[in-house]
């Protein structure tokens, strides 16, 4: 379950950076997103092992509580992180985390939500787009593959060739916000691998849970 939840964690990140006059349309809107500091992402992915359900409130810069369903699943794996410190509650009750991982789904929230992330994607202003009854200023890029397991360079590697997987980006025009994130594989856009969905929360509390006793 922890490696769902640090993987997890790259969602925002993948979505954050633009390029070339698109660049800085994209970033205004993630930092707009930033600083409202405390925001929900909502998240359905979908692969050959089924489908994962992930709710996830921040606010900035160091707190996040994390909700996972993993198909027809009926208990959630849950997470909460308030600074260096993190707990988990996998259906039997709350339990703080050891340090060595706490510290590291910490740096992740800092790296991939709290900062701008340095992940770089080639995207286009694809214009105005009418999606789901409303017209949203729409950015479209191709995600960065993985290296191929005879490359040369450093990097996390594949062992087939894969299709690239494009992602879209909704922003609403009237706030300037990020509302929508969607990942499709090019070959197939109406399959939806990664849907999120950004919603601002104004009156969001993450704190501490109680733990069970031993």
């Amino acid at each position: 379950m922890r490696s769902i939840f640090v993987g997890l964690l790259l969602s925002i990140g993948a979505s954050v950076s633009a390029h070339a006059s698109c660049k800085d349309e994209v970033d205004a809107a993630f930092a707009k997103l930033r600083e409202a500091k405390s925001f929900r992402l909502e998240t359905t992915i979908s692969n050959a092992d089924g489908t994962l359900k992930m709710r996830a409130d921040y606010i900035l810069p160091d707190r996040m509580r994390q909700t996972v369903t993993l198909g027809d699943q009926s208990v959630p794996m849950e997470m909460i992180v308030i600074g260096k410190r993190a707990w988990s509650n996998q259906g039997g009750g709350w339990a703080e985390l050891p340090e060595k991982f706490a510290d590291t789904v910490a740096n992740q929230i800092k790296e991939t939500v709290a900062e701008a992330p340095k992940v770089a994607t080639d995207y286009k202003c694809a214009g105005d787009k009418d999606f789901e009854g409303k017209s949203y200023a729409l950015y479209q890029g191709i995600l960065a593959m993985p290296l191929s397991a005879e490359a040369k360079e450093k990097g996390p590697r594949i062992s087939a060739v894969s299709a690239p997987n494009q992602q879209s980006v909704y922003v609403d025009k009237a706030t300037g916000l990020p509302v929508r994130n969607i990942v499709t594989p090019v070959t197939d856009p109406s399959k939806r691998l990664f849907d999120g969905t950004f919603t601002i929360v104004h009156d969001m509390t993450i704190d501490p849970p109680a733990v069970s006793a031993n």
